[in-house]
């Protein structure tokens, strides 16, 4: 079994797809207290249902407090996210006796800290000393290739969500919308 960690964008969705169906994954969605947190969890809830996967959510709303005053805003991505993120995930893949965590990871991520070949490989070191594997299947695709990918799988962009604001309609012009229009765009 493996743990992926589903945001309810194109990447996690995808990887939802591809690896959905035998009964050995499970998805995480974690509310951080993301503006979007909401829209986000209701598409991961709806992934889930319509690919039969179990998902654990976790409320962690509480973290933004833990930021000096004006160092995060919830519209805008928690530092070290992918930290948290993969840490819980990995609690979780012990906890269950999982093989490995599953993180949608794109090549245009990597030019975020977070997202870059040492901090990615650091995260796979530290997972493997705990005897997990760390998985980024798609670190070497740019969004459009992942999309191609998805729809080739059947994966319905329109439920899925990427609006950084957490509007029910996108905003169309925050960084995640802009990034989803163009990928979109690019494979149609």
């Amino acid at each position: 079994m493996s743990i992926l960690l589903l945001s309810g964008g194109i990447e996690s969705a995808t990887l939802l797809h591809e690896r959905c169906g035998s009964g050995d994954l499970r998805a995480l969605f974690i509310d951080y207290g993301q503006r979007a947190a909401r829209a986000e969890r209701a598409v991961a809830i709806a992934l889930c249902e319509r690919t039969g996967t179990p998902l654990t959510t976790l409320a962690l709303k509480g973290l933004g407090a833990l930021a000096p005053p004006g160092a995060w805003k919830p519209h805008v991505p928690l530092p070290a996210r992918n930290l948290l993120a993969v840490s819980l995930a990995a609690n979780q893949a012990l906890a269950l006796k999982a093989r490995g965590v599953l993180l949608g990871l794109q090549r245009d991520d990597q030019e975020h800290r977070e997202g870059a070949p040492p901090f990615i490989a650091a995260l796979a070191d530290t997972l493997a000393a705990l005897g997990l594997a760390f998985e980024t299947p798609y670190r070497d695709l740019s969004k459009a290739e992942v999309v191609a990918r998805g729809r080739a799988l059947g994966v319905d962009y329109a439920a899925t969500y990427s609006c950084l604001l957490g509007r029910r309609a996108p905003c169309g012009r925050c960084p995640q919308c802009r990034s989803r229009a163009q990928a979109l765009a690019c494979d149609s």
